[in-house]
């Protein structure tokens, strides 16, 4: 079992999948969420939490003050624990479920389906045998949902290369090892006209 470490819903028990996820610990996720916090990224935040699993990230921030959140997962067992979770506080209800891929889900976004969503939370947490091209792609389809002002995590293997997360699209603003874990904090980048120049 996991637990809800701070806010409204502090110290409810979170359930698990038995097997094809990788919870984060407690300890990596209060290190997280104290960096999110000091950047004001929580209060009445849209979240989105993709490769859900449990749905930990994205619960605790219903907890810290976030204003609603899309979880995404497509393993059917993921989805069932988090259903169970949602149900487990009142501070949970605004919580939708989507069982789909990440691809598949930002796809619909892009294509009209609730057009514009305008994220400012994102947690891509995939599993450690994802490539970081995967991801790549997974971060280029966010990127115009997402509020420019956005803050993004992604939680890697520390044992892998780190990606390169500078793309046209973002920026990487700091990463952190935890033991197994490297976590990355994105921005969306400052883009500029081609020719350097502000429009007047």
């Amino acid at each position: 079992m996991m637990r809800i470490i701070a806010g409204t819903a502090r110290g409810t028990q979170l359930a698990v999948p038995s097997s094809g996820t990788r919870p984060t610990q407690d300890r990596v996720r209060e290190a997280i969420f104290s960096a999110l916090q000091s950047r004001g990224a929580t209060e009445d935040a849209c979240v989105l939490d993709l490769f859900a699993g449990s749905g930990a990230y994205g619960f605790e921030s219903l907890s810290r003050g976030a204003l609603s959140l899309d979880l995404v997962d497509r393993a059917q067992s993921a989805a069932k624990i988090i259903r169970k979770n949602r149900g487990s506080s009142p501070v949970f209800a605004p919580a939708k479920l989507y069982v789909q891929s990440a691809l598949t889900f930002l796809g619909s976004r892009l294509l009209g389906a609730n057009p514009n969503p305008q994220w400012e939370l994102v947690f891509i947490d995939p599993p450690y045998a994802m490539k970081n091209s995967e991801i790549l792609e997974v971060l280029d389809q966010l990127h115009p949902l997402c509020d420019p002002d956005a803050w993004i995590v992604v939680e890697r293997s520390a044992r892998d290369e780190a990606p390169d997360w500078k793309t046209e699209h973002w920026e990487e603003e700091s990463r952190k090892l935890y033991g197994e874990s490297a976590v990355y904090l994105l921005r969306p980048a400052l883009e500029y006209p081609e020719n350097g120049v502000g429009e007047a």
